[in-house]
């Protein structure tokens, strides 16, 4: 796990190393490959966790002097790919067998083969070309900037800020933000700043200066054909195989546990594989329902596994607001940030390494979404829904979630759905807040993904899902995950997105998955063969924070500061009395705008340090 910077055309500046410093604090390196007509040059900053020697350093060239590799990541499969190189190897490394094998089978034979979380930037001497790559769950982030012959990339985007290639708000990015509470890839907040989306891969021609990027990822056509009952003794072996290959590490590894199944099963599979990895959790106190850590604790001592818990108040987790928002480097709008950021911190005092449950919902169809959609499946009539939505009311009236229910099922439109299904912010109060209804251009991206899927047939539900993993998971909660850990210079890792692991998931039929009554069907079916029955039909929590309360009491003042004050810098563009109506509607709880509320905070925050 590392942090990666270059640019071509543009100079290096040492502080733009230094600025991800945080993201590999074990070394760092810099090599000027390029002429003084056209400069070229790569930098690494390095966090050992495979190959602790010398022999691991980047930037790494192949043996045979063609490519340079500098690459932030870990590729899990790499012995197997090791054993069909030729040659003699330095060392042990992952870095070492993806040069090697970029050498031997070039860029579009290597990415096919790799199972991993990686980004990684790759200079061909021979064709003059420097490749930018993100996993196909986009684990990893990696940003680049194209202006005029210069093209600049960094895992973050402090780093090309150092460069001096930042330039101002993207008013489209806003728009999608409060569309989504995220930006999704390309796009970001910042203007010319781009995100490399999942499974994409950009090339740069430095004898033409020109820009192409394509996705080298394919959807999967697989349909697992057993009964249930074999699709849980094949899922078994597969997330089996899948945790212990992201077990292979040189420093020591833990877990991080809630007191759901997902970072259960994960821990307990760890401990099948030989290894008892310690466990952490964080929480708030007993006194609020959303605390995990009596459930956590639990899970523990059923499997006699060493256990941590660090509780953490609401003024601590206020005071870390700010520099959580300076790490993530982009608003995101959902409340776990903030518990993440004391919860890494305490795992890093024991391991550099952690295994966590995320990514499971979004296949297995954890989310309620997926159950609506199912629903229209049965009633497939949106002029009846929007019937019931007229004749329930809206604003305070309606639960949101029950309103973005209604939103979704009122559309025919695949793309529709999804949108309104995940809306922060529905058109008539981006209106209010922005003075138009304009999306930026985020159901664009929501078609894309759905493009990508078009020639495989399979039900709305199940594209909901495959698009949620690709994009609400990349560009949200796996970017806010390594950022946070990043930041404590801590690596994390997620089982459950193993790619063989996801493909055998999504051949499976999506009644083995999810149904209007249940959810994660195989997925707690196998897990009550680890587990207790107790674990396994626990009420999910979902690493919440008590936010509204906060919100509405010991926080109130601060928000309204923050959110309100004239001389906030957000004011400037969004309109105060779309926020001031959003924020009254709130504090009487008319209904909950938790939501709307705290990503219009992290916004604020975000561009009091980094509009």
């Amino acid at each position: 796990m590392c942090g990666i910077v270059g640019a071509v055309g543009v100079g290096f500046n040492p502080a733009a190393l230094e600025s991800i410093h945080h993201r590999g604090p074990d070394g760092s390196g810099v090599e000027h490959l390029g002429t003084s007509e056209a400069p070229l040059w790569l930098a690494h900053v390095r966090l050992s966790i495979l190959d602790l020697s010398p022999a691991g350093r980047q930037p790494m060239q192949s043996r045979d002097g063609r490519w340079w590799l500098t690459y932030n990541g870990e590729i899990y499969n790499h012995r197997q790919l090791r054993q069909q190189l030729p040659g003699e190897f330095r060392g042990h490394s992952d870095t070492e067998t993806l040069v090697e094998l970029l050498a031997s089978q070039g860029i579009e034979k290597t990415l096919g083969q790799l199972n991993g979380m990686f980004a990684f930037a790759a200079w061909d001497r021979l064709e003059r070309k420097l490749y930018l790559v993100r996993d196909p769950f986009g684990i990893k982030p990696l940003y680049y900037v194209q202006g005029g012959e210069g093209f600049a990339f960094a895992s973050e985007v402090r780093a090309l800020k150092a460069l001096g290639v930042v330039d101002g708000v993207d008013p489209d990015g806003l728009r999608q933000f409060l569309a989504l509470r995220y930006v999704p890839s390309p796009r970001t907040l910042w203007r010319d700043v781009s995100r490399l989306p999942p499974g994409d891969l950009v090339t740069f021609d430095l004898a033409t200066s020109e820009v192409s990027r394509k996705r080298y990822i394919l959807p999967a056509r697989d349909r697992f054909e057993g009964t249930i009952e074999d699709a849980g003794q094949v899922y078994r072996n597969e997330l089996a195989q899948a945790v212990e290959r992201q077990l292979l590490s040189d420093v020591p590894v833990g877990v991080l546990l809630s007191g759901g199944i997902d970072s259960a099963l994960v821990a307990a599979m760890a401990k099948d594989a030989g290894q008892r990895l310690p466990c952490y959790c964080v929480g708030f106190g007993p006194e609020h329902r959303e605390c995990e850590i009596a459930e956590a604790a639990h899970t523990a001592r059923v499997l006699d596994l060493p256990f941590h818990s660090i509780t953490v108040s609401p003024h601590q987790l206020r005071d870390a607001l700010p520099a959580a928002v300076q790490s993530i480097e982009e608003p995101l709008g959902t409340t776990s940030v903030m518990p993440m950021w004391y919860l890494v911190r305490r795992a890093r005092e024991d391991v550099t390494v952690v295994l966590t449950g995320q990514g499971s919902d979004e296949p297995w169809g954890g989310y309620r979404r997926y159950q609506v959609a199912m629903v229209q499946r049965y009633l497939p009539w949106p002029s009846f829904w929007k019937v019931v939505k007229s004749v329930a009311g809206s604003g305070d009236r309606l639960p949101e979630v029950l309103e973005r229910g209604l939103r979704t099922l009122s559309s025919r439109d695949l793309v529709r759905q999804i949108s309104e299904a995940c809306a922060l912010f529905p058109a008539r109060e981006r209106q209010a807040l922005l003075g138009d209804r304009e999306d930026g251009g985020a159901t664009r991206a929501i078609g894309l993904w759905l493009e990508w899927l078009q020639d495989v047939p399979m039900d709305p539900a199940e594209r909901m899902m495959r698009v949620d993993a690709r994009m609400n998971l990349a560009d949200d909660l796996l970017l806010y995950g390594d950022k946070i850990s990043m930041a404590a210079s801590l690596e994390a890792r997620v089982p459950m997105l193993d790619l063989g692991l996801v493909r055998f998931i999504e051949s499976l039929p999506l009644q083995y998955r999810v149904r209007l009554r249940d959810t994660k069907i195989v997925h707690k079916r196998m897990a009550e063969k680890y587990l207790p029955r107790e674990i396994v039909q626990r009420r999910k929590k979902g690493f919440q924070v008590p936010f509204g309360a906060w919100s509405r009491g010991s926080w109130k003042e601060w928000i309204a500061d923050r959110l309100l004050d004239t001389g906030q810098p957000h004011l400037q563009v969004m309109r105060r009395e779309g926020i001031e109506q959003l924020w009254r509607q709130h504090q009487q709880a008319r209904p909950d705008r938790s939501r709307q509320i705290f990503a219009l905070l992290m916004l604020s925050l975000w561009w009091e340090r980094q509009g």
